[in-house]
């Protein structure tokens, strides 16, 4: 036997096992049976399911068809539009995170400018070429400091006021503050540089800053020989910052203080 007609029988088999078995023949003298719903009755059944099942595809496939209709309906009128508003944000996006990459490479070279900075004139191109990163106010103050450091204090002045007005928000602006009554001092300006002192200390009581503004204050007021508020100055700050370094130097002026008074 082939193959072919191995196949064939097979697939026989498998067809006539699927149909319901038709009744035996009777036996001579015997009473028929009642019959059981044949293949007839079961194909007839079969039919109409299949009519059924149909008629809900095609239905099925209407509403797809109608559905589909309405997207291209849909997609034709604003497809275009949307297109548009989606490349609008794409710009944006794209625009944003390369201004912000411009920005922190602006940034990267400001630092590198200021750490490589070893003269005024230096830190000045700093705070000129980049004065719209967070690096600027950093070197506006080392450029303060240098010039008070060497001994240039009208410009060391300017600079700090420059700071406290245009970087009133930053962290070092209290520093800057403190550090222009400083410039003040340096030059002799006494009387000033007490009060303002004085008022330093009240309006940043509780910054680190307070104890080195009372310090400086009784400093002055002895430089002025003022000898008793620079004595009550003293005391104030070793009552107020007791066992810290500034209350061991303040007994140590204080000291030289009422020796003075003897």
């Amino acid at each position: 036997m082939t193959e072919e007609k191995k196949d064939n029988l097979n697939e026989q088999q498998t067809f006539l096992s699927d149909q319901e078995p038709e009744a035996a023949v009777e036996a001579p003298g015997k009473k028929s049976q009642p019959k059981t719903l044949g293949a007839t009755g079961k194909k007839k059944k079969t039919s109409q399911q299949h009519s059924l099942q149909h008629k809900e595809v095609l239905k099925q496939q209407a509403l797809e068809q109608q559905e589909v209709k309405e997207v291209l309906v849909f997609f034709r009128k604003y497809a275009k539009p949307a297109g548009i508003a989606i490349l609008v944000v794409c710009a944006i996006v794209l625009a944003d995170k390369f201004f912000k990459a411009q920005r922190h490479k602006k940034e990267a070279a400001a630092d590198t400018a200021l750490m490589d900075a070893r003269s005024a004139e230096a830190l000045q191109k700093v705070v000129d070429d980049y004065a719209s990163t967070p690096t600027a106010p950093l070197a506006l103050m080392e450029l303060a400091r240098e010039k008070f450091n060497t001994g240039q204090f009208d410009e060391a002045e300017e600079l700090y006021a420059r700071f406290t007005k245009k970087h009133s928000g930053h962290e070092l602006a209290a520093q800057a503050e403190l550090n222009l009554i400083t410039c003040k001092e340096a030059k002799d300006q006494f009387g000033e540089a007490h009060l303002l002192y004085g008022e330093f200390a009240k309006k940043h009581a509780g910054s680190f800053l307070a104890p080195s503004a009372m310090m400086y204050q009784a400093r002055c007021l002895e430089a002025l020989d003022q000898l008793d508020e620079a004595q009550i100055a003293y005391e104030d700050l070793i009552v107020n910052f007791p066992e810290t370094t500034w209350s061991r130097i303040a007994e140590a002026n204080l000291k030289v203080v009422l020796g003075k008074k003897k």
